[in-house]
C-alpha cells in the first residue's frame, strides 16, 4: 500500500472514529453525569441530593429552599450543562423522586446502590430483568425477597431496569 493511500485510509478512519465518538457522546449516563459534574458541590449520590434538596411540584422538580424549578436553575447555567445533559439529569432526578426512594428503604441495608447492583448483577433479556449469573427472573424473585409488598415489586423492577438503560439524549 502506498504512503498516499495509507494516509487516505487513516484520514477516513480518523473521521469515522470521530463520528463514532460524537455519537457515543450523545448518550448520557445520568449517574456518571451527576457524579462527574454535580457531586463535587452537592451530595455524592443523586438520590441523596434529590431527597434532601428537591421536591416535586406538580410534574416539575423544584428546589426545596428557593422554590425555583430545577429546569430553570440548570438552564440559567448552573452546572454548565448542555441542553441534552439538562434533559438527562431532569429525567433521572424525576425518576428518583417518583420512585419514593424504594430501593433505599427496602434494599440498601444489604445492597449498596441500585445502579451498582443492577449493572453488576442484572441484565435485560427480551424486556425482562434477569439475574446475570443465576439466570433467575428477578420480578418473580422479588416477590419473596427484600421485604417488598406485592405492590412494590413492579416499582422496584422499573427502578432496576432504569439503572441498566443509559438514557439517550433527545
Amino acid at each position: 500500500m502506498s504512503n498516499q493511500l495509507r494516509a487516505g485510509v487513516l484520514c477516513v478512519l480518523a473521521a469515522l472514529t470521530g463520528g463514532l465518538a460524537s455519537a457515543l457522546a450523545q448518550t448520557a449516563d445520568p449517574h456518571r453525569l451527576y457524579e462527574e459534574r454535580c457531586a463535587a458541590c452537592h451530595a455524592p449520590h443523586a438520590g441523596d441530593f434529590v431527597r434532601d434538596k428537591l421536591a416535586l411540584s406538580g410534574d416539575e422538580l423544584v428546589a426545596r429552599k428557593s422554590g425555583r424549578a430545577l429546569r430553570t436553575i440548570l438552564e440559567s447555567g448552573h452546572g454548565k450543562l448542555t441542553p441534552e445533559e439538562i434533559l438527562s439529569i431532569l429525567t433521572f432526578m424525576t425518576n428518583i423522586q417518583q420512585s419514593g426512594r424504594l430501593f433505599q428503604q427496602k434494599c440498601s441495608i444489604c445492597h449498596d446502590r441500585a445502579v451498582t447492583l443492577a449493572r453488576s448483577e442484572l441484565i435485560l433479556k427480551d424486556g425482562k430483568l434477569i439475574g446475570r449469573y443465576s439466570k433467575r427472573d428477578i420480578e418473580q424473585f422479588l416477590y419473596t425477597h427484600g421485604r417488598l409488598s406485592p405492590d412494590e415489586v413492579p416499582k422496584m423492577v422499573d427502578v432496576l431496569k432504569r439503572q441498566l438503560t443509559v438514557m439517550p439524549v433527545k
